[in-house]
């Protein structure tokens, strides 16, 4: 079997809005045989010597009503009763009018070659014009076709997923085939799941056909020769050598069999549906793949980092307990401080680690207690030890400064990584500057971290806090997530960070609070 095929779908007990006399007809349906045709013809020829007898118009001029006649009847009724009605209304005319009347005998020669030349004109005329209306049947008929097919390919190529292309597709084929349908889509594991917008609903046989139909790659069901007293028809929608569903078609009611036309549409509407559920499988794999690329690069870059901040602080360790077995004296006092420093670098590691997967796992529970800026950021510079050791500092805070609503574990972690990233990012011994207030016309309190180091490139500030992004001027050290991590805790408490343009060199982090100006907002 050729590629598979489209589907539509109408509502039961609804019609479609199109007017059904200009539709194609794509089903042989019951009820359409020439009797009817040819009783209009009788009736119509009756009617017409019926008025003839009773006008004083002469023979002559009944033959040319008489041929008008058939060449109207020729527009209405097929090939066999349009001659059918050149033959009948001939021999009416000779019968009732042509003298003598009431008799098949001509006398005269002029009225037999008029009779002649009557059945001879009516006769072309009749088949012309039934060849010509069956030519304009036949070109409206393209023409619905192709603007179908026109219409079907600008819907699919404007969704965006592949439920809208097959909601569009559907819709599209309602008003043209008048069929309950349903399209089942081959899954990853090879069975078959009914898509949702499918009118045509299928029971336990309708399935095992449909299952039968994949497996064989061939059609099945009504009007084909594997199980045709079933009420549907089965189609497998096949695509470069792959079964990527069945296409369940219920015809309307009343339809014998389905004709030429109606399969050469279905597979032209097949050919597109195929592409765009090919397309979505080709999409759907490119971002799988592009999902494990990301995954893998990240892997690396996790492994590379750790590793990285791992090595140097029980380098420090071993070489601390190494010099604390052998020397004595001052330097083995210094010793422990060495090893303090080296364990709070490795604390660091261990927390960023362990606050980055608690944020993608959506496991932090921010518990909001009042909290002074003071004490956080106090907090903070001694959790940093020597890192920020000869480096000016500069704390600018408002006496009048309000308590505001924080976790404060989280917020301590907060301005420790800010910290540490000025560091990182600055020269030894370059100054760092942090100063709170309150934005009463936002109703935010906010703590802004600035320092005097390079700045930021305008090119990294979009990038900037994403996991395992690290600046190219960074000393030494770093996961590349203590901004990412800064971001998420801020988040989880209600507030953001964001990057402010300064006068001068150096970066500037605002981080921003929720204070609501109609609570009670204790003061330190």
């Amino acid at each position: 079997m050729r590629h598979s095929l489209l589907f539509s779908k109408v509502a039961p007990g609804t019609r479609p809005s199109a007017d059904p006399h200009n539709r194609p007809a794509y089903w042989m349906r019951r009820g359409l045989s020439p009797a009817r045709e040819y009783l209009e013809v009788l009736a119509v020829i009756v009617a017409v010597t019926v008025a003839g007898w009773f006008t004083p118009f002469s023979y002559h001029a009944l033959g040319h009503v008489y041929l008008l006649t058939v060449i109207m009847l020729c527009l209405r009724v097929g090939r066999w009763p349009a001659l059918a009605a050149a033959i009948v209304s001939g021999l009416v005319w000779n019968f009732l009018f042509i003298p003598p009347r009431l008799s098949f005998h001509v006398i005269n020669f002029d009225d037999g070659l008029l009779l002649g030349t009557y059945f001879v004109v009516a006769l072309i005329a009749g088949q012309l014009t039934a060849f010509i209306r069956t030519q304009e049947r036949f070109e409206r008929q393209r023409e619905q076709r192709a603007t179908a097919l026109f219409h079907l390919t600008r819907a699919l190529a404007g969704a965006h997923t592949l439920d809208e292309g097959v909601t569009a597709a559907l819709r599209q084929a309602d008003d043209l085939f008048e069929a309950q349908t349903a399209l089942l889509l081959t899954g990853e594991n090879g069975t078959l799941a009914p898509h949702p917008a499918g009118s045509c609903s299928l029971d336990q046989a309708g399935l095992s056909l449909a299952a039968w139909t994949a497996r064989n790659r061939h059609e099945a069901g009504r009007f084909t020769n594997v199980s045709p007293e079933a009420p549907v028809l089965h189609l497998p929608l096949l695509r470069a050598g792959q079964v990527l569903g069945v296409l369940v078609v219920r015809p309307p009611a009343g339809a014998t069999r389905s004709t030429p036309r109606q399969r050469d549409l279905l597979e032209a509407f097949a050919a597109q549906i195929a592409l765009l559920v090919e397309r979505e499988h080709l999409r759907a794999a490119g971002e799988r793949a592009k999902l494990l690329t990301e995954s893998d690069r990240l892997h690396r870059t996790l492994l590379d980092s750790v590793s990285h901040e791992l090595k140097t602080p029980l380098a420090v360790l071993r070489a601390a307990a190494e010099n604390l077995a052998k020397e004595g004296g001052a330097r083995r006092a210094d010793l422990p401080g060495e090893i303090l420093t080296a364990t709070s670098r490795l604390n660091r590691v261990v927390a960023n680690l362990l606050s980055q997967s608690r944020l993608e796992a959506g496991a932090v529970k921010p518990q909001l207690d009042w909290c002074d800026a003071r004490d956080l950021i106090s907090a903070a510079r001694r959790g940093l030890g020597d890192a920020l050791a000869g480096r000016p500092f500069k704390l600018e805070i408002p006496a009048d400064m309000p308590l505001f609503m924080a976790d404060a574990p989280l917020m301590e972690q907060v301005v420790t990584n800010l910290l540490l990233n000025a560091v990182l990012y600055t020269p030894a011994g370059s100054p760092l500057s942090v100063s709170a207030g309150v934005d009463r016309q936002k109703a935010q309190v906010f703590l802004t971290f600035a320092d005097r180091g390079p700045g930021i490139p305008a090119a990294l500030k979009a990038q900037l806090f994403q996991k395992f992004r690290r600046g190219a001027d960074a000393q030494s050290g770093g996961l590349g997530l203590g901004l990412s991590i800064v971001r998420g805790l801020m988040q989880a408490q209600g507030g953001d960070v964001t990057i402010d343009d300064q006068a001068g060199p150096g970066a500037r982090f605002t981080l921003r609070l929720p204070c609501s100006p109609h609570e009670s907002v204790p003061h330190e």
